[in-house]
């Protein structure tokens, strides 16, 4: 995932990375319904707070922790549903932030 400020100080997301966050949370509460879960229920197992668990499904990456975290959360959530969680978590790809400091140069 690639978060950054850009020249006039505004936060900037790789596209991707929330095209595919949208994606699989979807996926992921689609599975939680059919099953009958609730959030709260997720959250009480899983030991993911329910508004990040809602973050995820609703691909609101602002509210989420780094990429890797959330790779993590992923990964515990599908788990818990009875899916691959690492082919879960894989559908999430992470690039490395833009760092450019003033005072690198």
């Amino acid at each position: 995932m690639s978060v950054f400020l850009n020249t006039s100080g505004e936060l900037q997301i790789n596209q991707s990375y929330r095209e595919q966050l949208i994606h699989v949370g979807g996926y992921l509460k689609t599975v939680r319904i059919s099953k009958g879960l609730s959030l709260q229920q997720v959250a009480q197992r899983t030991h993911i707070q329910p508004s990040q668990l809602r973050a995820i499904e609703t691909g609101n990456w602002i509210t989420l922790p780094e990429a890797v975290y959330v790779k993590g959360f992923l990964k515990k959530y599908a788990q818990f549903l009875g899916l691959d969680g690492n082919s879960v978590a894989d559908t999430l790809s992470i690039e490395p932030a833009a760092f450019s400091p003033h005072w690198f140069n």
